[in-house]
């Protein structure tokens, strides 16, 4: 017969494996920026994810190295598990330069599981110069900030 402490120890840990299986997880392996074509205007961001687990979306955010605040540029749907590491990438062309130098582009990567939890990624750091004069919305209200 199984006493009471016994059964005390035997629902703890049943209740301990039950919240470590469902625990939320985002082990990335790696955050990069890069500029693959010089002649294009976009700056394309690429993540590797060992694992996940409760993943809603990755919030990507952007700022130029004078600002002084993250802005919210993109929200990247989680993919369906999968063995093995999953790829994710994000083309930025909406970059805009206060300045007429290369100026240093810094993103910030955030998981947002379904719980409505948040965990800190990293961050990612490149230096832009723009080729040409974009005339996007965006781009035209951040001449005036």
């Amino acid at each position: 017969m199984i006493k009471r402490n016994q059964l005390y120890i035997l629902l703890f840990c049943i209740i301990s494996a039950f919240l470590l299986i469902a625990a939320n997880s985002a082990v990335v392996s790696q955050f990069l920026a890069d500029i693959p074509d010089s002649e294009k205007n976009e700056i394309l961001l690429e993540w590797t994810v060992q694992e996940e687990s409760n993943l809603m979306h990755y919030e990507l955010k952007r700022k130029m190295v004078r600002d002084t605040d993250f802005m919210v540029i993109a929200n990247i749907q989680a993919t369906p598990p999968q063995a093995g590491p999953k790829s994710y990438d994000y083309k930025d062309r909406n970059v805009f330069r206060k300045s007429d130098n290369t100026e240093p582009v810094v993103y910030e990567l955030t998981a947002v599981f379904t719980n409505g939890d948040r965990m800190f990624i990293g961050q990612a750091e490149v230096n832009y110069t723009s080729t040409a004069v974009r005339r996007t919305w965006g781009s035209i209200k951040a001449m005036f900030q």
